[in-house]
């Protein structure tokens, strides 16, 4: 399908959701993200009122495999929240409309910074990072039994701590294209020393980090992202957000924002937690584990030519070399000996 092809058929299917008429003022598509196309939308009607909307589709070849209906769910369970999301219009899971399943958003103010730019928040980083832990905790508290997240339930009766990490060891077992013998150690590692099995199973981000936010100078606008949703323990988002790699040059302050203590300080206070520091060690060696399986896969799609995107070839350099130096420097320090 020809861009211009999907632009019409876009408007065609827009239009028979509105009562107006509208036209195409501009139709961009955005790059970087692993699993979604998503295309920027500026439509205007016979008044020339504006409408800004984000339309995310699926990818021939994804680095992460999820339903369109996981992101739906998650977005729709936080509309008029305090966990800023998107408004959502529609989710269209017949490929045949317009070629692939999609969701279609309205589009918040605000920008998103790169993980790896340490002067991104400056000078509201300590606004943003009271912000971006008090969130966090506020997804936890969301109430998981609500009917929008039926289809979050798991059926099997592994343990959380069992069930999260066999599915990204899986995703090493199929991708990988060499031996990683120091992620080995790491899986050995999280595998003889597990965490206490969680009495807080709670909603899941499964990407909360900078990167994934967007702002407006000292203001969190929107949380995005959510296709790697799920019920989980607390633990999980909370130790990917602190992993070093989001704030690689200056390790004290997690995703350039405030200083690890703050943060935890606020996390707990927001989501009325208490905190084992021997557990989020162990979801901490798990994040670099799930890292380096999300890495390991975009060196896949790149090798196979399935996405030769060089985004895929970046994730598997760089990204995968920090997330490895992380897991020698705990396994150095006697992880959880």
């Amino acid at each position: 399908m020809t861009q211009k092809d999907l632009e019409n058929q876009f408007l065609d299917y827009f239009n028979n959701l509105e009562t107006s008429k509208f036209s195409i003022k501009s139709f961009e598509r955005i790059f970087g993200g692993a699993s979604r196309e998503t295309y920027k939308v500026l439509l205007a009607d016979d008044d020339n009122e504006e409408r800004n909307l984000i339309y995310r589709r699926t990818q021939d070849s994804s680095l992460i495999e999820t339903e369109q209906s996981t992101e739906y769910s998650a977005y729709s369970a936080f509309q008029n929240s305090s966990v800023p999301v998107p408004k959502i219009i529609a989710l269209e899971e017949d490929p045949n409309k317009l070629g692939a399943p999609f969701i279609l958003m309205e589009e918040i103010p605000g920008k998103a910074a790169s993980p790896f730019d340490k002067e991104a928040y400056v000078p509201h980083e300590i606004d943003l990072g009271n912000q971006f832990w008090e969130i966090l905790g506020n997804i936890v508290k969301k109430d998981i039994s609500d009917p929008i997240l039926k289809d979050f339930y798991q059926e099997d009766q592994k343990p959380v701590w069992k069930r999260e990490l066999d599915k990204w060891v899986d995703v090493i077992r199929q991708d990988s294209i060499g031996e990683e013998p120091i992620l080995e150690a790491a899986i050995r590692s999280l595998e003889n020393t597990p965490p206490n099995e969680t009495e807080n199973l709670c909603m899941v981000h499964g990407d909360y980090r900078n990167g994934n936010f967007l702002y407006l100078d000292n203001k969190i606008t929107g949380i995005l992202d959510w296709e790697m949703a799920h019920f989980g323990d607390p633990l999980e988002d909370l130790a990917w957000a602190l992993s070093p790699i989001w704030s690689w040059t200056d390790h004290s302050r997690p995703a350039y924002l405030i200083d690890r203590d703050d943060a935890l300080e606020i996390w707990k206070k927001t989501s009325g937690l208490a905190l084992n520091k021997k557990d989020l060690e162990w979801w901490e060696l798990f994040s670099c584990v799930k890292g380096l399986a999300i890495w390991i896969s975009a060196g896949n799609e790149f090798n196979t030519f399935k996405n030769p995107d060089p985004i895929n070839l970046f994730s598997a350099w760089l990204p995968g070399d920090i997330h490895t130096e992380i897991i020698l420097e705990k396994l150095s320090k006697g992880f959880q000996q």
